[in-house]
């Protein structure tokens, strides 16, 4: 492998790629490479004989293996060279570095990209982050949330208390005196005449009162 300067006119797409970038990355490569004329090397190899055109210039030419969408934006910036490393491989390598080229990659942690976003902001906006990046401003802004420390605990004392529920093996007779306890609440509760209405605290103190008689704890 080595790294050289090639120009445009003598690099060749392999007529076999199937990697396709949505239109909108394409942009975003492009502004990136016209902010800072960066890029990763585009990976070639020696033009095969066979094809080659007839009427080949004097120069050498290589077909592309790996970056033809910076190659595009390259010539679409006017530029006449780019950097590349030349790989002398063969026709099944080349198909098979075709095939995993643009597939072999990691993916990022969440938190740790998140963090990475939150530096990389200094004051900028998810929308104005998102023109140098590929997320869409929603995920940029989802990613940055990560990074932001957590919540301060609750103090205790201002939770509520959850309810505690309650489990009751009751016998027949005890679900008796129970049944006949909640009959007479509802009676009372509709405060026919005569009788007054009972309160839920007097309505559940009814209940247990009954339930600690049948059970002879009262």
């Amino acid at each position: 492998m080595t790294l050289q300067w090639i120009p445009l006119d003598a690099l060749q797409p392999h007529p076999e790629n199937s990697n396709r970038m949505p239109p909108h990355l394409v942009s975003k490569l492009k502004a990136h490479i016209a902010r800072t004329g960066l890029y990763e090397p585009l990976i070639v190899r020696p033009l095969p004989a066979d094809e080659k055109p007839t009427s080949a210039p004097a120069q050498d030419r290589f077909q592309l293996l790996n970056g033809h969408h910076r190659a595009q934006v390259l010539r679409e910036l006017g530029h006449t060279h780019a950097r590349c490393d030349v790989w002398l491989v063969s026709d099944a390598d080349a198909r098979l570095l075709l095939a995993t080229l643009n597939r072999l990659e990691g993916r990022d942690d969440p938190a740790a990209r998140g963090r990475l976003l939150a530096r990389l902001a200094e004051g900028r906006s998810a929308e104005d982050l998102a023109r140098l990046l590929p997320e869409p401003p929603d995920a940029v802004a989802r990613l940055m949330r990560l990074a932001e420390p957590p919540p301060a605990p609750l103090d205790p004392v201002s939770l509520t208390p959850l309810a505690r529920p309650m489990t009751f093996f009751l016998s027949e007779a005890q679900h008796a005196l129970v049944s006949e306890a909640l009959a007479e609440i509802k009676k009372r509760s509709a405060s026919p005449a005569g009788h007054p209405p009972l309160s839920r605290s007097d309505a559940l103190e009814r209940l247990a009162l009954w339930y600690l008689e049948s059970v002879g704890m009262r």
